[in-house]
């Protein structure tokens, strides 16, 4: 009759000690796994950057043949899943839409270097993910304030042309946005980079509209101010992502660890029931004679 807890309390035994490795040892072997998985990442997006240099140099030199060869490395990274565990998969579009620009532009046989905005584009956004704490387009944030800066003092000129001015000035402001607007979506989604590009087009169009008709100066005052709030929230937003990124760990969870767990504790149930009817009953039920 012993057998009615020691089978029982055996399976406690093992179950606890797989419980116990799964927590433990376990927990470290996933943890290998994590760092993995992340290094893996880190070499693609090393590969990436590589390429993406070699393809912004190449644009810049207008060598042709070396673009041409580094659009299709670049094509067959964005065919990994690279693109699955980092950045936001609006700007991983983006660049795709520019390496086939480029590659259209490349087997044209361009002349010139009509094709280095989408390199400085796709630039600019792999510097994103690979050093996001340090990005490229962050430098951007004085320039592009300058450059409003330069629009709201052509726009409040006391000459009749100030509305012409600061729309020529608009140039500049609405070149850079373009230049970082890839890099804004892989790390924010396209809600930032589609919100700048709104307030850039409305202001244009009361530029134009101010040109002809002189009544809507307070409209244009309104826009400019809203404009530099969009850039200030929108830099201020990286800078706040940055530090929660660096602060959060992501947990593993470890589902084989509650299998033991509730195999070692109903097996302990099991071991204690079939003991007290051992401790009642030592003999069994003996048979009538």
């Amino acid at each position: 009759m012993k057998i009615r807890f020691i089978i029982p309390f055996v399976l406690c035994i093992v179950m606890t000690i797989g419980y116990a490795n799964s927590v433990w040892g376990g927990g470290i072997s996933l943890n290998a796994y994590s760092d993995l998985l992340s290094q893996s990442r880190d070499k693609q997006l090393e590969r990436l950057d590589v390429i993406v240099s070699s393809l912004y140099e190449a644009a810049y030199s207008n060598n042709r043949q070396v673009g041409f060869q580094d659009i299709q490395q670049l094509k067959r990274v964005l065919e990994s899943e690279l693109r699955h565990s980092v950045g936001k998969m609006e700007g991983w579009s983006a660049i795709e839409k520019d390496t086939e620009l480029i590659e259209q532009k490349l087997m044209k046989g361009v002349s010139d270097s009509s094709w280095l905005m989408e390199a400085s584009r796709i630039r600019l956004a792999s510097d994103a993910l690979v050093r996001p704490d340090q990005a490229l387009w962050l430098q951007y944030e004085s320039v592009m304030l300058e450059d409003l800066s330069r629009v709201e003092k052509a726009w409040k000129r006391q000459t009749d042309d100030g509305a012409i001015a600061a729309r020529a000035s608009m140039t500049s402001l609405e070149t850079h946005a373009v230049r970082i607007s890839t890099a804004i979506s892989i790390q924010f989604g396209s809600m930032r980079e589609a919100e700048l590009k709104e307030r850039i087009n409305y202001t244009n169009r009361l530029l134009d509209a101010s040109v002809i008709n002189k009544t809507n100066e307070a409209m244009i005052d309104r826009s400019l101010s809203a404009m530099k709030e969009s850039l200030n929230r929108m830099f201020a937003q990286s800078r706040a992502e940055e530090e929660t990124t660096a602060a959060v760990s992501t947990p593993i969870s470890n589902p084989l660890s509650w299998t033991f767990f509730l195999g070692a504790f109903i097996s302990a149930i099991l071991t204690f029931t079939g003991w007290r009817k051992y401790k009642n009953n030592p003999f069994g039920v003996k048979p009538l004679p």
